[in-house]
């Protein structure tokens, strides 16, 4: 057949389609690994998209070796599986901030059965483009290959908009769509160089590049989120008990002045049974941001237990009185209610426990001695605190 022969850059392939196998192959370790402890249903697309991927590639890499001869079957095969893994590892992406939506699985099921239908058509092994003594480089499915050119834009405008990292993912779509543009361009023979091929292979790798940052940034995003969800307040988004006092008690082994407040919301109860839940807790949150804001810098606050309270402000004892009348006067004014404080400064020898028991004891007396007030426990009486104790 009189068509003109566009040499294969055999090393480009391997090149292309060994770097590409070995990045790949990171992600899925990733994802399975991720997908062992988190059955979430994006890991488990980007485990099928990258298994797609995967053996792509590893055809390719036996091709470009000569291991496998490259049929008019397999050649239509791999531009399938390159549809579909395109089309699974975008709505991965999308799954890793979103939940699939029914409106959303009719898209990708959709698209999949698109793509399958199209490329049967295109595919017609007694056609010009497949006929035996055609170079496998001239073979083509131009309706397949146009199908995939599309599917860049109509991703972008689908996800991009509603993910969290919309640039990277944009930039990943417009490299997919650059080397797809120049497969096209290329099979039909309006490049003669060999260095195109190479440069249609390093666009890939720098796709699958960007495919790999975005997946590992998510995930790094995935972890921080619950790691702090496994040390806050599900409510107030506090400190929970355990991680504060280990940071109380890090700090007194240290050595390092500070001290402790003790906050406790008075007639929280009244409010429950008056109000309802759904205001208390509104009310709950209001002062815990207030105890977030006034120790952002020099401290941390956590949620003891119900409505208890507590912070930890590092500085000199007059850091710590400044913070707690600060919270408790911005309680009166910016809310329903009015806390009662105590605060306890750290001495040597004293312990996390016994910070926190004494910052409650003085708590306490604000408590009963009027409330809306802050309390010192080294000024205590003896006989107050033998009262109260």
């Amino acid at each position: 057949m009189d068509q003109p022969m566009r040499t294969i850059d055999i090393s480009g392939q391997f090149f292309t389609s060994a770097i590409t196998v070995v990045i790949v192959g990171l992600m899925l370790f990733m994802s399975y690994r991720l997908q062992g402890s988190n059955r979430r249903q994006a890991f488990r697309s980007l485990l099928v998209s990258l298994v797609i991927i995967l053996i792509y590639n590893l055809l390719q890499l036996a091709i470009a070796i000569d291991a496998a001869e490259q049929t008019a079957w397999i050649f239509f095969g791999g531009k399938l599986l390159q549809v579909y893994a395109f089309i699974v590892i975008n709505f991965a992406v999308f799954e890793l901030y979103h939940r699939r939506r029914p409106r959303t699985r009719l898209w990708f099921f959709g698209l999949l059965v698109l793509a399958t239908l199209i490329g049967f058509a295109d595919f017609m092994p007694d056609a010009p483009a497949y006929a035996s003594d055609l170079p496998v480089d001239l073979r083509s499915t131009p309706v397949l290959d146009g199908y995939m050119l599309l599917l860049s834009p109509l991703f972008a405008l689908m996800f991009a908009p509603v993910i969290g990292q919309p640039r990277k993912y944009l930039a990943s779509l417009f490299i997919a769509f650059g080397s797809q543009l120049m497969a096209i361009i290329g099979t039909f023979g309006f490049s003669e160089a060999r260095s195109y091929d190479s440069f249609t292979g390093f666009l890939t790798v720098v796709y699958y590049c960007l495919l790999f940052i975005l997946l590992f940034e998510r995930v790094v995003e995935l972890l921080q989120s619950v790691y702090r969800s496994s040390i806050t307040d599900g409510l107030t988004n506090l400190y929970n008990r355990r991680y504060f006092m280990g940071k109380l008690e890090q700090l007194v082994r240290s050595g390092r002045p500070h001290g402790v407040i003790f906050c406790d919301i008075d007639n929280f109860k009244r409010l429950n049974d008056t109000h309802g839940h759904h205001k208390a807790d509104l009310v709950l949150k209001q002062v815990a941001a207030i105890l977030t804001e006034e120790t952002e810098g020099v401290g941390l606050a956590g949620r003891y237990g119900g409505e208890e309270l507590v912070a930890i402000v590092a500085g000199p004892m007059n850091a710590l009185l400044s913070a707690a009348e600060s919270i408790r006067a911005r309680t009166e004014k910016e809310s329903l209610v009015t806390i009662s404080v105590g605060v306890r400064f750290y001495e040597p020898n004293a312990t996390a426990e016994t910070l926190m028991k004494d910052a409650d004891q003085a708590m306490y007396y604000s408590k009963t001695n009027g409330k809306n007030r802050v309390t010192d426990f080294a000024k205590l009486k003896g006989s107050d605190r033998a009262t109260t104790g």
